[in-house]
């Protein structure tokens, strides 16, 4: 890493400067200048602030086609399209006052970044205070409080994302759009990815193959990380941030540190976080061996100037996490697992025919080693999965075409997974994918169009493993999706929304080739070597509602599946560990549901928030519910803020909560639970210390230490969830 970042240094101090620029002001509705502004070139990742005339300038900037977006506290953000040339460009926005605060650019759902209110696509985010006030051990629970979206739980530290009923590798996990492949393997396995330090995080509910292929045949998580700063036009600087917290249910402290900084068009950006915890506190009693230890960082260096841009960055997360077990079968059980998920990346936006090119490579290594006891020396482990992950992605950013912009690319991803230890879970295996992809966008008056397309093909390269039964082979398959959205504004801050997208999923090495006993699932698990390609077909509608005090979204949606991958019970029991056997197979499934959620402001200082929604996902094929699909969920919350002082900056105090209905659509294997109803406080302040404000804020979920099981908990057959747990935490910059 370090010989690469000099060898780019060495390149771009050679370059021309940046001749290319955008300026103007932003005002609000009365023509005063709106001081403090941001405004942001999206694909050249450039960002400034207004100015007290509310002027802002940008110098070095790439020829091409760019969006730009304009945000400031208490005003409705806006995104503009432009095309820069070598002369400079002038861009004055006039932003309406709003109560409503909305992501001012959101770039999951679109090759170039779209506002949230004209994304064809269903699509939600978590960001400022509110991922702030979300922070969890787990991607699962930081995301669980968006409409459609819950966890699918082991523990606190095991939590992986479920969209509209769909989870694991039929969720795609992104960290800022790099693939985390570490969730798919079984239900104790996560993503290993952190938010602690992230800007926001993005989630399209639905399927997402047209953009990133397979396993987002259900939907995709993007963890949306800080973008590296520059110094052009401006001084040299180096800035940080301090993030402290403690949880009382489990003892767990955290902390996270930040530091940036710039010099010219050099800029670089690094983030340490650490977390431990000790068993879970539940109403009924402690969780034994449920507790983890987790220290992960990140550091990222690059350049930007007039030629485009370059980047470089590597991730770590080192975590131990304890399982705890059944007590009524082993009371004392000690398995833990010890895992080591690391990330290399180099990114580049170079000019290219009339507008630019993004490249992106990246190599990922999860190293996975599980143990069946505490006291197991290091070397005797029961399982060891080393997956690596390579991939490269180019996507060339055309000038408009017939009105059309959009994107042509090309995607290469290979895999490479190594098995040790005592026990076989998956063959050792090669794959190879390759794609191409097109992407566009139009708007023909009130009209707003998006068009998809992608072709995939993939090689399985199999390894022969007597203890699986499994001979040395290789498998093909190939894949074409699409998309089509249709986005109608009724008018001005009313719109409808039509999107078709068809999904698919490559079948995983497990389902392909499994022979024995799965602890995740506690089953003997027999593979298919025949299976072929789950896809989907998804149609969602929706009204949306976007003014200065009311944020409304209510839609519904439709997703068949064919050649949907399950387990079949076949009636047998395996002699050695007892336990019953179950056949991967195929069959066809379908999804529907209805999703409502609703931001109000009736005062500047009042703000009310609500969702529902609702899964209902049936086996058509046996006609039996999926397992494990979450029942319906009501949330809730009520925040007011105190005006602002000399000292205390808008102080807040909040009552939240979240009523669970009881599934009763059961698949034969659910374990039946009883509808809850949770209730949390959370209150906030402010201080105003020199120039760094100090934000403290605290949080008491579950505050009634409510005794319930979430249905998808997978401890939810022998102990409760967590019970009361208060949280505080301090935020600072130095």
């Amino acid at each position: 890493m370090l010989n690469l970042l000099l060898a780019l240094i060495t390149t771009t101090a050679a370059l021309p400067p940046g001749i290319g620029a955008l300026n103007g002001h932003v005002r609000g509705p009365d023509g005063a200048p709106i001081v403090g502004a941001r405004v942001t070139v999206v694909e050249t990742r450039r960002t400034t602030l207004t100015d007290a005339e509310g002027r802002y300038t940008l110098t070095g900037l790439p020829n091409g086609s760019f969006r730009v977006t304009f945000a400031a506290v208490g005003f409705a953000p806006q995104v503009h399209t432009i095309t820069l040339g070598d002369l400079p460009l002038t861009l004055d926005v006039q932003l309406k006052k709003s109560l409503v605060e909305l992501a001012d650019i959101q770039v999951t759902a679109g090759p170039s970044g779209t506002d949230p209110l004209s994304s064809p696509q269903p699509t939600s985010a978590v960001d400022g205070e509110d991922l702030r006030r979300a922070q969890a051990p787990s991607l699962g629970e930081v995301v669980s409080g968006l409409v459609g979206v819950r966890s699918f739980s082991t523990g606190n530290a095991i939590a992986k994302p479920v969209i509209r009923g769909l989870s694991s590798n039929r969720v795609l996990i992104l960290d800022d759009g790099q693939r985390v492949e570490s969730q798919g393997w079984g239900d104790e396995h996560a993503p290993n990815v952190e938010t602690a330090d992230a800007e926001r995080v993005e989630v399209i509910r639905g399927p997402a193959s047209v953009l990133y292929g397979s396993e987002a045949l259900g939907g995709v998580v993007n963890v949306i990380q800080k973008p590296l700063p520059d110094a052009i036009g401006r001084a040299g600087f180096v800035d940080g941030t301090l993030s402290a917290g403690f949880a009382s249910n489990g003892t767990a402290p955290e902390g996270t540190v930040g530091l940036q900084g710039g010099t010219g068009p050099f800029g670089f950006r690094g983030a340490l976080t650490g977390r431990s915890s000790d068993d879970v506190a539940t109403p009924g009693g402690d969780l034994s061996n449920s507790g983890y230890d987790m220290l992960g960082g990140s550091v990222a260096a690059g350049f930007k100037g007039s030629w485009g841009s370059v980047s470089a960055g590597y991730t770590r997360r080192d975590e131990t996490i304890r399982i705890h077990e059944d007590p009524a079968e082993d009371p004392g059980a000690t398995p833990w697992q010890d895992i080591s998920d690391q990330r290399w990346r180099v990114q580049s936006t170079l000019p290219f025919g009339g507008s630019h090119l993004d490249l992106d490579v990246g190599v990922g290594r999860n190293d996975r080693k599980e143990y069946e006891a505490e006291a197991d020396p290091a070397a005797d482990y029961a399982l060891g999965l080393l997956q690596w992950n390579v991939l490269g992605t180019a996507q060339w950013h055309h000038r408009p075409i017939g009105g059309f912009t959009g994107i042509v690319g090309a995607q290469y991803r290979g895999e490479d997974v190594e098995i040790s230890g005592e026990e076989s879970l998956v063959p050792a295996h090669t794959a190879n994918n390759g794609a191409i992809h097109l992407f566009e966008e139009r708007s023909f008056g009130p009209v707003h169009l998006s068009l998809g397309a992608r072709y995939d093909w993939r090689t399985l390269d199999v390894a022969a493993n007597t203890d699986l039964g499994v001979n040395a082979q290789v498998r093909t398959y190939d894949a074409v999706t699409g998309s089509v959205g249709l986005l109608y504004r009724l008018s001005g801050p009313v719109a409808l929304v039509l999107n078709v997208g068809r999904g698919f999923r490559a079948p995983s090495a497990y389902e392909l080739f499994a022979n024995g006993v799965h602890e995740g699932t506690v089953r003997y698990e027999v593979g298919d070597s025949t299976l072929d390609n789950e896809t989907s077909l998804n149609t969602d509608l929706a009204l949306r509602v976007q003014t200065s005090r009311v944020a409304l979204e209510v839609g519904g949606f439709l997703n068949t599946i064919d050649n949907f991958i399950y387990a079949d019970p076949t009636g047998g029991t395996d002699p050695g560990s007892g336990l019953q056997i179950y056949q991967n197979t195929q069959g066809d499934a379908q999804l529907y549901g209805a999703e409502a959620a609703i931001e109000w402001h009736p005062t500047a200082r009042w703000h009310l928030k609500s969702g529902v929604d609702y899964t209902h996902a049936q086996n058509t094929t046996t006609d039996a519910p999926l397992p494990s699909i979450p029942p319906l969920r009501w949330t809730y919350e009520v925040r007011y803020e105190a005006p602002d002082r000399s000292i205390l900056g808008a102080p807040y105090v909040s009552v939240s909560g979240e009523t669970n209905a009881t599934q009763t659509r059961l698949d034969p294997d659910d374990i039946p639970t009883e509808g809850y109803t949770l209730a949390a406080l959370g209150a906030g302040v402010t201080l105003f210390h020199a120039a760094h404000p100090v934000t403290f804020d605290l949080q008491v979920r579950n505050l009634f230490d409510t005794e319930y099981r979430n249905f998808l908990s997978r401890y939810k057959g022998y102990a409760d969830d967590a019970g009361r747990n208060i949280i505080v935490r301090v935020n600072t910059a130095f």
